[in-house]
């Protein structure tokens, strides 16, 4: 089994698993004051909101323990409310309003986006973190997500069910160490492709990498155990066999893939992608198939060092190639391996 060693230290260079002080500090001060200042925002505009009725609960990756480190700390901090919707139907103003009774502390910013109120830190003049804080309200028993940018023209209370999310993906992935492993390597991967991108839209979501990694999850092992180099290898080339491709006089015009929620409101996680430009989805599908192949010669070459560094040209540096073999440490081995 090649690159174990390798793999193993890779995995714990890049893998986030309990939240830092730093990130802690404040979160909990932030949940603090969205149940402190929230209600009394809502109050001056004619709406009652009670602190205990304020529900804050994880999403996202540090929910399904797949986080891995980067420049920016990313998180994703639900807040549920109760709330008559079709009383007040402008979710863009429920958003102003969570954004008002959080914007007064000068070392963050608080912005309305189109999906969540996004509240950022910054250090020295250069963002460290940033939390997003997707808004619900409950409403005749449904859940539903406030879209729309502040100032957007487009703008709904949308049927969602994030805890029904968070359930359906941790069921996935709890008790697959190996999945949870083969998600993280790939979330790497496309921080590492990506690096230079400043479209959203151009990017693939993490959650569709995620359930695309667990709809295409490929496990392998051998007697030594866990053999991720060939797992992530077959889980990938699983993915770009998803995608369904047209070409014009040979010529690549669209890779289309689609993975819908299991959930409300059961959208395809890729279609803002999608819709912004044909080209993202080419993109994404060449950097792939780009990968799948230095996996692939990983995978079939003998060297150590040789599969070393392939792996590395799809995950950058951080990815340790093991040193080439000697002649006679490749002699000894010959000599040892003959025995038995």
């Amino acid at each position: 089994m090649k690159l174990k060693k390798q793999f193993a230290d890779f995995y714990e260079e890049i893998k986030i698993q309990d939240e830092s002080e730093d990130l802690k500090s404040k979160r909990e001060i932030l949940e603090a004051d969205i149940r402190d200042k929230f209600p009394g925002e809502m109050k001056s505009h004619g709406i009652d909101l009670k602190k205990s009725d304020i529900e804050i609960f994880d999403q996202g990756s540090y929910k399904y323990h797949t986080t891995i480190k980067s420049k920016v700390i990313d998180r994703d901090v639900a807040v549920m409310i109760p709330l008559d919707t079709e009383a007040y139907s402008d979710p863009r103003k429920i958003k102003g309003y969570l954004r008002d009774a959080l914007n007064y502390v000068s070392a963050r910013e608080v912005n309305v986006k189109e999906p969540c109120v996004n509240v950022t830190y910054y250090e020295k003049g250069e963002e460290w973190m940033h939390i997003d804080l997707p808004l619900y309200a409950k409403h005749d028993d449904e859940v539903y997500l406030a879209r729309g940018r502040e100032f957007a023209d487009k703008y709904s209370w949308e049927r969602a069910d994030p805890k029904g999310l968070n359930d359906d993906l941790c069921g996935k992935i709890n008790g697959n160490q190996q999945l949870r492993r083969v998600i993280r390597y790939i979330k790497k991967w496309k921080n590492e492709k990506y690096a230079n991108s400043t479209l959203d839209h151009e990017i693939p979501p993490s959650i569709g990498l995620t359930y695309l990694a667990c709809d295409c999850f490929a496990s392998a092992s051998t007697d030594e155990g866990d053999d991720d180099l060939t797992a992530l290898q077959q889980t990938m080339a699983n993915i770009k066999n998803k995608f369904i491709l047209t070409y014009e006089s040979d010529t690549l015009i669209k890779a289309d893939i689609s993975r819908c929620l299991p959930v409300q409101p059961y959208s395809d996680v890729f279609q803002t992608m999608k819709d912004s430009s044909d080209s993202y989805g080419i993109t994404f599908y060449n950097r792939l198939s780009t990968a799948v192949q230095y996996l692939t010669d990983a995978v079939n070459v003998e060297s150590e060092h040789d599969a070393g560094v392939y792996v590395q040209k799809v995950f950058g540096a951080k990815f340790v190639v093991p040193p080439k073999q000697t002649s006679s440490s490749s002699t000894l081995n010959k000599k040892e391996h003959s025995f038995g």
